[in-house]
């Protein structure tokens, strides 16, 4: 659900997962963008290659919109513009050839914020902790001729390995 997808990447770790933008043993730095509120094609390039060649392979971009609409709105010299999107029906669009998904949990292009999240995220684990548990109340219920049940899921998240997945900082200011 939304509320989970956020957790995974916002949470703080404290009844929710620690996500993926979460500083501390979340994904590493990886490149900053040198404006506060703009992108260049440049800022890009020094984030794929923050990230070990290993990695690459299986790496995506993740970010939300309005961040793919800065970037497809990006010329070159010649005032071509950069981003081919996918011409294939059900294959992502890529960047630097590495599929691009997009969260409307991801920051917004605005000072220090992290927009754009660039590795491999197999190495982002979601754990169900002790699975899904359903419980038969039938004491609760004697008097009434009911049974009820509950069912609780614990689900967590964690980066296990920081330099597998690499963020893009904008600037302070």
């Amino acid at each position: 659900g939304n509320a989970e997808e956020q957790a995974f990447l916002t949470g703080t770790g404290t009844g929710q997962p620690t996500g993926i933008l979460t500083d501390t043993n979340g994904a590493s730095a990886g490149s900053t963008a040198a404006k506060a509120d703009t992108l260049t094609f440049d800022d890009l390039i020094d984030l794929f290659y923050s990230l070990k060649a290993p990695y690459r392979q299986n790496a995506v971009f993740l970010m939300n919109n309005d961040t793919v609409k800065a970037i497809r709105k990006m010329k070159d010299k010649n005032d071509q513009y950069i981003w081919q999107p996918s011409v294939q029906a059900g294959q992502p669009d890529r960047i630097l050839n590495c599929p691009v998904y997009t969260s409307p949990f991801m920051p917004t292009l605005a000072a220090a914020n992290k927009p754009v999240l660039f590795g491999d995220f197999n190495y982002y684990w979601i754990a169900d902790r002790q699975g899904r548990t359903f419980k038969r109340l039938n004491e609760l219920y004697a008097v009434t001729g009911q049974v009820g049940f509950l069912g609780s899921q614990r689900v967590d998240g964690k980066v296990v390995l920081p330099e597998a997945i690499k963020t893009l900082s904008m600037a302070a200011k």
